[in-house]
């Protein structure tokens, strides 16, 4: 079993919301029986409040990314001949999954997740070895990242090798799911309703591990709206 992970771009003459309709109802129909699990996130209007906690360092930002399982890559010509028909461009990735949190009953089959979900594409500093990120990543800021922050889903993906010569050198992929509130209001987000000084700590204690792994000038943070579909 494989996981990959795509991020899509829309081609120039689509509007977003047919974009959307496009992955949601013909690409989930295309990839049946070619995938075990299909995810669609989508930069869409639901997630426009989440504007400020959006960056990238290689725009414009992908408009969806994609998440599936396969018995074997061997089988990913066919699946991005479907993405080609919906997508200008797409970038992909096979990665190692690690699920930390995850409340499903907040994510519905078919449906579209509570709150929303943002994805971080993550690069390795030059002065640091893999190692050492990945000693920080999994044993040191893991904990961090649950016990100061509302995510209720928290997915670690470390790349295996990317699927596209053009693709950035990203070495992990993150997804975390945060309730409506947290796109806007920092104390939800930070898990500290009504406790300024609890949201000092826990925005401190985040930064400071986030400083020591993250190569801020090669990140991409994307909110998006969640949909498993398989």
């Amino acid at each position: 079993m494989e996981k990959l992970v795509y991020q899509l771009w829309k081609k120039d003459d689509d509007i977003l919301e047919n974009f959307k309709e496009s992955l949601l109802s013909n690409l989930t129909k295309d990839l049946d029986g070619l995938v075990t699990e299909l995810q669609i996130n989508i930069a869409d209007a639901d997630v426009e409040p989440a504007n400020g906690l959006a960056q990238s360092n290689y725009p414009p930002a992908p408009n969806a990314v994609i998440f599936l399982k396969v018995q074997s890559y061997f089988l990913a010509h066919t699946l991005e001949d479907h993405l080609h028909k919906v997508a200008k461009k797409i970038h992909g990735f096979v990665v190692s999954e690690s699920v930390i949190l995850d409340d499903v009953k907040k994510s519905p089959l078919g449906l579209r997740s509570e709150g929303f979900s943002q994805v971080v594409f993550l690069e390795k500093p030059e002065t640091m070895c893999t190692f050492d990120w990945f000693e920080h990543w999994t044993k040191y800021h893991t904990k961090i990242a649950i016990e100061t922050q509302s995510n209720f889903i928290y997915v670690q993906n470390s790349v295996v090798r990317p699927l596209q010569k053009s693709s950035p050198a990203f070495i992990a992929i993150i997804e975390e799911c945060f309730p409506y509130e947290a796109m806007s209001d920092p104390e939800v987000f930070y898990d500290a309703e009504n406790n300024p000084e609890l949201l000092a700590k826990n925005g401190k204690l985040m930064m400071s591990s986030c400083e020591k792994f993250i190569d801020f000038k090669k990140i991409e943070v994307i909110p998006t709206s969640r949909y498993r579909m398989v």
